[in-house]
């Protein structure tokens, strides 16, 4: 038999067939089955059963093991707790990528699956933890800032076959089963930009941001002064600067990709960024101080971070 001609048994009908080297693609002569050689060529890597029974009996060990990893997320936390997210279920993800890998044709169907397990479990658990003593406020939306904070974004940086079409189809089916309680798909370096580039610094930069205004707008100037000058003069106040400096990061990013930010910055210039701005165009340094402190406490409480600097 010539160099240029492979002998290769057709998938479909089991028969014997001479294919040449040269085609991408053939149809058996046989049944008329459609083939790719290199497919065909490509030595086929038998599926383990127990890649697909670990990935599922360990799917949520990412919030099993991190009972309140939100909390880690800080400027000088957030890397050595990302890395440790990463490391604890690298082996989960892992089996999973070799278990579908092994299995082109059935791809789709099998990430449908692993997310569907994920989310019969994500249930069970909070269905779980809410007949628990002690209280349970907030957990499912906690639980929700280290899945899109440290699950997603460990998953995309292991580059796996898998990272990408496995995080969007988990983002698209969770948002379809909680649709008030959607996230958004990020990376490390997206998320973690935020403490480099100060993005997180201030609720009051993310909502003009969102509305396009520049960084020197009449606004941010004016907020910057009222910072860096009447509020930073007395000790208390100083005190209140370097608190919300811990919380900022984490009330921006909670807004950015774990709500509808759009809705809730609009919420946030008309209910309390505007009446602050007000005051300070008219010298009232103590009202706008005691507005901003109001917004940034129903905050925090809406994203279960009141106790986050503790």
């Amino acid at each position: 038999m010539s160099e240029s001609m492979r002998i290769l048994t057709c998938p479909a009908c089991g028969r014997e067939i001479q294919v040449p080297t040269e085609l991408e693609s053939f149809s058996c002569v046989y049944c008329g089955a459609k083939h790719v050689l290199a497919e065909l060529l490509t030595p086929k890597v038998k599926a383990d059963e127990a890649d697909r029974t670990y990935a599922e009996e360990h799917l949520m060990d990412c919030i099993r093991a991190f009972p309140k990893q939100y909390k880690q997320f800080t400027k000088k936390r957030y890397a050595d707790s990302f890395r440790e997210h990463c490391n604890a279920i690298e082996d989960t993800y892992a089996a999973m990528d070799r278990y579908i890998c092994a299995q082109p044709a059935q791809r789709e169907e099998l990430l449908e699956a692993f997310v569907g397990c994920f989310l019969r479990q994500w249930e069970a658990f909070h269905r779980a933890e809410k007949k628990s003593p002690g209280p349970r406020k907030n957990l499912e939306f906690q639980n929700k800032l280290t899945l899109a904070w440290y699950t997603v974004p460990a998953i995309m940086s292991m580059e796996l076959s898998i990272s990408s079409d496995y995080t969007k189809l988990l983002q698209k089916r969770f948002t379809e089963k909680y649709p008030d309680n959607i996230f958004l798909v990020g990376t490390y370096e997206e998320i973690s930009s935020g403490f480099r580039k100060h993005g997180f610094c201030f609720v009051t930069t993310a909502v003009c941001e969102a509305e396009g205004k520049p960084d020197d707008c009449p606004e941010l100037t004016a907020f910057r002064a009222f910072r860096d000058g009447w509020l930073s003069a007395t000790e208390e106040g100083r005190a209140q600067i370097s608190e919300y400096y811990l919380l900022a990061p984490a009330v921006v990013a909670a807004m950015r990709y774990g709500d509808r930010e759009a809705a809730r910055c609009a919420e946030l210039r008309h209910d309390w960024l505007t009446p602050c701005y007000e005051a300070l165009l008219r010298g009232d340094n103590a009202a706008c101080r005691s507005l901003y402190t109001a917004m940034i406490g129903e905050l925090t409480a809406r994203y279960g971070l009141r106790d986050f600097s503790r």
